[in-house]
């Protein structure tokens, strides 16, 4: 009786004193966890991000910042109401050599002696297609921020906001941009830290005849423009005089280089490139033929293009044709103030220009574009 007392008394030693202590647990620590006398309990596993572990029937464990014989002793307690008498053992096996990405991309690095901030964000924007060249350089790093060097990083993530943690503590948040501009590396990392990748607060939508058309993200102080260039710019046949910003329900036509594209963007802006019409130009004008209205959709504009009219030319009969509808207008009433007499022309109009016999309408139309010659160039 009195030996197995002794036993007895052992394996509760045993059992509740754990693997000496080699250091504090740490995100990517490798751990060998036994309950005794319940073989399914017993496995091998690795401290997460967020210095958790998850364990059966006890669940999600904080373990960052614990010796192993804490960790024992948190099991033990989270195990009483499933195991009688539970006796656990936990051992560090193998101490983390990871570094680890929240947000963004997300995933685990393999740890580089001597790693810094600036040489683990490149692996960090490309964990999704394998790898790549490291990130040095300013121009790298602000390509990167612009215009997305992963499709999976995209544009979305913040590199002027990149935080770093260690054992659950902020180390701070770190302007990479200007990091790398400087040639300067950031902080030096350890095995465990995370990088934490924020979003950019602004969502703004670019449609129309961009080469890249869809949504775009930018910080609280980038502008319109940042989110056209986003987008890639417009393209060759964009009107660039004629592109429509919509926020807040209200949409406004403005110029490309009007003052309101150099205004902090805000979420829900729209933007809309408007393609140029591709119109043709027949009957008695100077040079017939397709012309790409680029600054100016209107059919005076359209007229001009093709070298004006002929001497021939009846500018009181001028015909739109448009999906199989005639519709003629009277040039000359714009001398008159009749603005209606100068509509806006759509992509595949065909303009008509028929012939007169009586009045040579050059000099008129002359005057006409010089009164609009604001709007036509």
């Amino acid at each position: 009786m009195r030996r197995q007392l002794i036993c007895g008394l052992a394996l509760l030693f045993v059992a509740f004193t754990a693997t000496p202590a080699l250091a504090m647990i740490h995100a990517g620590d490798e751990l060998s966890i036994r309950v005794y006398n319940h073989p399914e309990l017993t496995r091998t596993l690795v401290v997460d991000a967020t210095g958790a572990i998850s364990f059966p029937l006890v669940g999600s464990v904080s373990v960052r910042g614990l010796e192993p014989g804490e960790i024992a002793q948190r099991l033990t307690t989270g195990l009483r109401p499933y195991v009688v008498h539970p006796a656990v053992d936990v051992e560090l096996l193998h101490q983390g050599q990871s570094i680890f990405v929240s947000g963004g991309p997300g995933g685990v690095l393999k740890y580089v002696p001597g790693e810094t901030l600036s040489a683990a964000l490149s692996d960090a924007l490309h964990l999704d297609t394998g790898g790549g060249a490291r990130m040095t350089t300013g121009v790298e790093l602000s390509k990167a921020d612009s215009m997305g060097d992963n499709p999976v990083a995209s544009s979305r993530i913040d590199l002027r906001r990149v935080g770093v943690e260690r054992d659950g503590a902020s180390l701070g948040t770190f302007d990479a941009i200007a990091l790398a501009t400087r040639g300067e590396s950031g902080p030096a990392l350890q095995p465990g830290d995370t990088i934490v990748f924020a979003y950019k607060p602004v969502v703004v939508r670019v449609l129309g005849a961009v080469p890249s058309p869809g949504y775009t993200y930018l910080s609280s102080d980038q502008t319109l423009s940042e989110a056209l260039g986003q987008a890639g710019g417009t393209l060759p046949s964009a009107a660039t005089t004629h592109v429509r910003v919509t926020r807040d329900g209200t949409t406004s036509q403005v110029p490309l280089g009007d003052a309101m594209f150099e205004q902090p963007a805000h979420t829900g802006d729209v933007i809309t490139v408007m393609q140029a019409p591709r119109v043709v130009v027949a009957g008695t004008v100077t040079t017939p033929g397709p012309y790409t209205l680029k600054t100016d959709f209107s059919l005076v504009s359209a007229l001009y293009s093709a070298g004006g009219p002929t001497k021939q030319a009846n500018l009181r009969d001028v015909q739109i044709v448009r999906s199989g509808k005639v519709v003629a207008y009277d040039i000359t009433q714009l001398t008159h103030g009749n603005l209606t007499q100068n509509p806006e022309l759509q992509d595949g109009d065909l303009v008509v220009v028929p012939e007169g016999h009586k009045i040579d309408f050059r000099s008129t139309f002359d005057a006409i574009v010089a009164a609009l010659a604001f709007k036509i160039f």
